[in-house]
């Protein structure tokens, strides 16, 4: 058997190598003497020993773990052990290491001679188990490292920041190349250049199409790696921050500045930095691991306890010793395998689609077109030689014409504009796609403190209640004592700037328990000048009433009097309380006593109220959620001139109970309201998803801890300045700036992005269709072929030209903006329809083969006859070649003009603003540049394979763009009553919805599913320990119900602990003679003193008691499962009449264990 007392693994500091020690060099500490640590250590330094030691024969006397028990060794020294193996990962401690730290020496002796008599086989089984563990000890000073240390750590370990694994920027490059489009323009190159048509090959089409698609890659490619250098960028703005001890020192430091063997301050909101130990005395913090381990419970850590990166401190208050950082950290060593991929948004889902959707009708078109020419009798004899190769090089070079390939750029370009538009207005985004997203919000959920009000607390003396016996100074000391000094929040700030921090300084602070959203109060426990311990505590009004009133009623009246009237008057009232704790008092502890009530006043902020305005304009509902009282959120809505429709906490207990509220689904519900008040983080959660499940998208702002599944659960979360690092890391955009306008900003920004996205798609689309409709009206039609070498030069062109469509002038939508792809393929191929109707009348018109030939009715000589057609006894002309590039250019630029916006298209007003300059000059420029070379043009130039082109003259020329634009005003007119007329029409057609399964914000909610199933499970832990209880008490009725069959009424008794009463209620099930009476819940289990459940029926009363049943449990630290695991063990006694204390009839015995 191997020798379990071993150092397995063990790291020994580099001195050998040349590099200084570490502080956190590893020694073998379970041999270790005091003399030994003492030459180890300097004075004012701490030793953490991690020791596992199995209890084998002969060494059962090392068997027990201490469970962070401080044992002294020297002075300014103390030690202190725990366990990490295969039992024990760090992530919660068994009962059994927590029973042993009540055990009695006799019950340790007990468990000793336990150990002595098992086999020999269970004990070498132990050992091999044990085995696996390693023993170490955390050297350490805890004055924090020197900026000498850190720079030597900095080069051993690098800097605190996980690096996942990079792909090489040539393999970016290549994907670009490997994708649809680059594939279909390489190959079209490829064939016009192989194909001989006509003697030639057709090396211009090949340079443009390899030009192209060149182009195209490299500006996506550049374009990306921009936008994510200026993310980045904007993301150092957001640096997360943590208090590190240097130098003796706490000082303000990024993150990623940490090194193994920091020390770093730890509190409520904060992600876990780095891997580390928790190494604060006597103190204890709740961690929620569940990103991590997917354990809902938050997990309690002691001193010694092992910290996770990623993990996030829910409460309590500590230091923690930094042991591994960067890639070398827990969560560095999962994500370091996984590239950053962000989730595709909406808007790139679109953009894909439509590519998609071109290159199939495209593709579409070209098989058909394939097949015509190569097997119609007309074609036969039109193109006699090599049919098969010429017309598959046509298809190919129409799919390459008409495939979107510039669309990948303009959907980088887009949302990095906007990211850096964003970030003028002091915010980051952390998801691209966010930016789209929010232009369909139509709710937007905002906390008020901070975020509607100046978050700049004024204390009015004059409005203070002070109880009899204490004075104003009084108050705002013990007001002070129980208030953050390091990191103050703007209460604790307000506070502190009244008390007398000289006269403070003279108390001790033995704990403080900072406010969470759960108890609404902050608490301390302090020794006074005199020696004297007692607790203080200020918070909520309510809860402080609570704590202080017990059974009197007139004190109670006389509170929520105060509390109304001062919370009508938009007064914020803090409650202040203090209970002494005198030693050796046997009996009830003392009570709580009412010190008095701090008037406070948060004042709305100056631009609030136009910006709440400015959402309404744009179709955006604020709805207030804030924790504080009704009547103080219904003063602030009244002077922001918002909805007073504020309702309190007690729907809550309605939803809870039916599901409903006032009768109505709590989405439903919601969009009759103007806020909530009194909320809490589980509700803002139920808020969000009650609205994402009804297909809404909404927006959340916050700033705790707390309110990171709502920022994560909602279409755009928003975390606003100030934010814990556990809201930033959830938030989908991070302000800087205080208030609500930068939201209201970014909304806005949103739907212009959305508007020029829109119009480029439905341009995209419809000039596709332009080119589609008229080569395949042409050859099939008209037996009539154009140049395919211009059908590549009008693309690239296009191309082009629409890059510049990212910085066009738009105006914010008045409402919110639901992506459609089908309005979008609706209007797209109706204007295409129109447009090739245009082309190929030009053509029947214009040619000389089709006898109309109108050029002599506008008194202009008649296109020249050059191009026999075997097929016809008459001549085309080369002249339309000219004609018809001249109209497809007119039609197509002057196109975006109208559909960039929904009326008319030189109708310029606030909704429609005049196009930029970056939109006007190039296209323009592609406009004028076709006129000269459609006018200038020689026969003898023949770029590529094909028919020939000769130029117009100047009135040819002037007709023609004529023609162009008679067709757009037609096209433009009907694109207004499309809007106007067909699409509502189409959009409330029930087959419509049949066919197409299209509801608003569906692929957005589709894309959601998956990541919103994991943000689901982290939310439990919000109602855990409620859910658990409740099962707890199904358990205790279904078995009492069984077992007495003349049950009757069940009694109920409140369960408090220092005027604490639980109110959770439950129905019974209504077997036949039981009433449905409401059972108090039983309380969670750091609570847990007694439960007692009361049956009554019409022939006498039996009484159960269960006294104390799960306090053993809760005084070992025993979770919930295991309390019920016990406690089910009396209950089958009971159901079988076994139990000791059941009687038939007559009160039963209290059972005590």
């Amino acid at each position: 058997m191997a020798d379990v007392s071993s150092e397995k693994g063990r790291l020994l500091p580099k001195e050998a190598s040349g590099h200084p020690p570490s502080p956190l060099a590893e020694r073998p500490s379970t041999k270790d003497t005091t003399a030994q640590r003492d030459g180890a250590l300097h004075a004012g330094s701490t030793a953490y020993s991690y020791q596992t030691v199995p209890t084998v024969a002969g060494n059962s006397n090392e068997s027990h773990y201490d469970g962070g028990v401080v044992a002294p060794t020297t002075t300014g020294q103390h030690v202190v052990d725990g366990t990490v193996g295969p039992d024990s990962p760090g992530q919660r401690e068994s009962a059994e290491e927590k029973a042993d730290d009540g055990a009695s020496s006799s019950e340790r002796e007990a468990h000793k001679k336990n150990n002595e008599s098992k086999t020999a086989a269970e004990l070498e089984a132990e050992a091999d188990k044990l085995e696996q563990t390693e023993t170490r000890s955390v050297n350490y000073d805890t004055r924090g490292l020197t900026s000498d240390q850190v720079t030597e750590l900095r080069k051993e370990y690098g800097w605190n920041e996980v690096k996942p694994r990079q792909v090489p920027e040539w393999f970016k490059v290549l994907k670009k190349y490997l994708s649809l489009v680059p594939i279909l323009l390489i190959v079209a190159a490829l064939f016009a250049v192989c194909v001989v048509e006509d003697n030639m090959r057709d090396w211009f089409s090949f340079a443009l199409l390899i030009f192209l698609n060149n182009s195209m890659v490299w500006a996506d490619y550049i374009g990306q790696r921009s936008a994510h250098n200026a993310i980045a960028a904007v993301e150092k703005l957001g640096a997360p921050i943590c208090q590190v001890k240097r130098d003796g020192e706490w000082q303000n430091r990024e993150v990623r500045e940490l090194v193994p063997g920091d020390i770093v301050h730890l509190k409520a909101g904060v992600i876990m930095p780095a891997d580390g130990v928790f190494v604060t005395n006597g103190a204890t913090v709740t961690v929620d691991e569940s990103a991590l381990t997917g354990e809902s419970v938050p997990i309690r850590k002691h001193p010694g306890a092992p910290l996770l990166s990623g993990s996030v401190v829910d409460k309590g208050e500590g230091e923690m010793l930094v042991t591994k950082t960067g890639n070398d950290s827990f969560y560095g060593k999962t994500l370091s395998l996984l590239a950053r991929a962000e989730r595709q948004g909406y808007l790139e889902t679109v953009l894909h689609r439509a590519q998609l959707f071109i290159t199939f009708v495209a593709a579409c078109c070209a098989v058909f077109l394939f097949f015509w020419q190569s097997f119609h009798p007309d074609w036969k004899l039109i193109i006699p030689e090599r049919r098969y190769l010429i017309a598959l090089k046509h298809a190919f070079i129409l799919i390459a014409s008409v495939a979107p390939a510039a669309m990948p750029v303009v959907t980088t370009t887009v949302l990095s504009v906007g990211a850096l538009t964003i970030t003028k207005q002091n915010a980051a985004v952390s998801r691209l796609s966010a930016i789209e997203e929010a232009a369909g919000v139509v709710i937007l959920f905002s906390d008020k403190t901070g975020t509607l009000t100046k978050n700049e607390l004024s204390l009015f003396k004059e409005e203070s209640m002070l109880e009899p016996g204490y004075d104003e100074k009084t108050m705002l000391l013990y007001a002070s004592l129980c208030s953050d000094t390091q990191e103050p929040e703007p209460i604790d700030r307000t506070i502190n700037g009244a008390a007398d921090m000289a006269e403070r300084a003279k108390y001790r602070i033995l704990e403080y328990v900072p406010f969470n959203p759960v108890d609404k109060r902050t608490e301390a426990t302090v020794v006074g000048p005199d020696g004297k311990k007692f607790v203080t505590t200020k918070g909520a009004p309510q809860v402080i009433r609570d704590l202080v009133c017990y059974e009197d009623q007139e004190l109670r009246q006389r509170l929520n009097e105060l509390i109304l009237n001062k919370a009508k008057r938009g007064l914020r009232t803090l409650g202040v309380a203090v209970k002494p704790l005198p030693e050796g008092v046997a009996g009830n502890a003392p009570r709580w006593q009412l010190v008095g009530y701090l008037s406070l006043f948060d004042p709305p902020r100056e631009d609030t109220a136009a910006t709440i305005k400015r959402a309404n304009e744009l179709g955006i509902r604020v709805i207030m959620i804030t924790g504080d009282q009704q009547a103080i959120a219904v003063e602030t809505a009244r002077q922001l001139h918002m909805g007073t429709n504020i309702v309190g906490p007690e729907v809550w207990k309605e939803e809870k109970e039916t599901g409903m509220v006032q009768g109505k689904p709590l989405a439903e519900f919601i969009e009759t309201v103007d806020g909530f008040a009194g909320v809490f983080p589980e509700h803002k959660y139920a808020i969000v998803n009650a609205m994402m499940d009804a297909h809404k998208l909404v927006a959340m702002t916050g700033d705790g801890v707390n309110d990171a599944p709502a920022l994560k659960r909602a279409t755009i979360g928003i975390a606003v300045s100030g934010a814990t690092q556990a809201a930033r890391a959830a938030a989908d955009i991070i302000l800087f700036a205080p208030g609500l306008k930068t939201i209201i900003t970014v909304m806005s920004l949103s739907r212009q992005i959305f508007k020029r996205v829109e119009s480029y798609i439905i341009f995209r689309i419809f000039t596709s269709l332009i080119i589609l409709g008229m080569w395949w009206g042409s050859i099939v039609i008209l037996r009539y072929q154009f140049p395919s070498w211009t059908l590549v030069l009008m693309s690239m062109i296009n191309d082009f030209v629409l890059m510049s469509c990212s910085r066009d002038r738009v105006s914010s939508s008045s409402s919110p903006m639901i992506w459609s792809m089908m309005r979008v393929i609706f209007l797209s191929i109706w204007l295409g329809f129109l447009a090739t109707v245009s082309i190929l009348l030009y053509v029947v018109f214009a040619d000389p083969s089709h006898l109309v030939n109108w050029w002599p009715r506008w008194g202009l000589p008649k296109f020249i006859p050059d191009w026999p057609l075997p097929v016809s006894e008459h001549f085309m002309s080369y002249q339309t070649n000219a004609g018809v590039w001249l109209l497809m250019t007119v039609l197509i630029q002057l196109s975006f003009q109208s559909v960039r916006t929904r009326g008319v298209f030189c109708w310029y007003n606030k909704d429609n603003q005049f196009p930029a300059l970056v939109i006007i000059i190039p296209q323009v420029c592609a406009v004028l540049l076709t006129i000269f070379l459609s006018i200038y043009w020689k026969i003898a130039w023949r770029p590529g394979s094909g028919p020939r082109m000769v130029g117009l003259n100047w009135g040819q020329a002037w007709v023609t763009i004529f023609w162009g634009l008679l067709w757009f005003f037609v096209m433009d007119a009907t694109k207004i009553g499309f809007y106007k007329y067909a699409w509502p029409m189409i959009s409330r057609n029930k087959m419509y919805h049949a066919v197409t399964m299209e509801t608003p914000c569906r692929q957005e909610i589709e894309n959601r599913n998956v990541a919103l199933k994991a943000m689901e499970d982290t939310m439990r832990f919000l109602q855990e320990r409620e859910r658990k209880v409740d099962k707890f008490e199904e358990k205790v009725e279904d078995v009492f119900l069984t077992a007495i069959t003349d049950a009757g009424e069940l009694g109920k008794k409140d369960h408090g602990r220092d005027g604490h009463i639980h109110k959770t209620e439950h129905k019974v099930s209504s077997e036949p003679g039981v009433t449905g009476t409401p059972v108090k819940a039983s309380p969670p289990k750091e609570e847990a003193d007694s439960f007692v459940v009361s049956i009554t029926s019409e022939g006498g009363t039996c009484r159960a008691g269960l006294e104390d049943a799960v306090a053993g449990g809760a005084k070992q630290g025993l979770d919930t499962d295991q309390k019920t695991t016990e406690v089910s063990h009396d209950l089958e006694n009971l159901s079988s009449g076994t139990h000791p204390n059941v009687h038939t009839g007559g009160e039963v015995p209290p059972i005590t264990r």
